[in-house]
């Protein structure tokens, strides 16, 4: 059960990632202090959102398996999105 939750919180992460990605690419932002200012407000969002889950997660769970599976997943994923999503 500790790996699956720590799988869900990884893709949630890597899924608030990509989409704040995409909607940088899709509004063709060109100045770089808005481009920061998203990145900020991503590193955030993500880092409240998944932080908490973290906690909960720990809290009913094995918390060296829940960070264990959580830091293998979302490395496996930003391998992968890393050398096969590439345009």
């Amino acid at each position: 059960m500790e790996i699956v939750v720590g799988g869900l919180i990884a893709i949630i992460n890597q899924g608030l990632l990509y989409w704040r990605i995409q909607q940088l690419k899709r509004k063709n932002m060109r100045n770089p202090g808005k481009i920061i200012n998203l990145s900020r407000i991503s590193l955030i969002e993500r880092l409240m959102l998944v932080g908490v889950l973290l906690v909960l997660a720990m809290q009913q769970l094995d918390p060296l398996s829940v960070i264990l599976s959580f830091f293998l997943i979302n490395l496996s994923l930003t391998y992968y999105q890393q050398w096969h999503l590439k345009p």
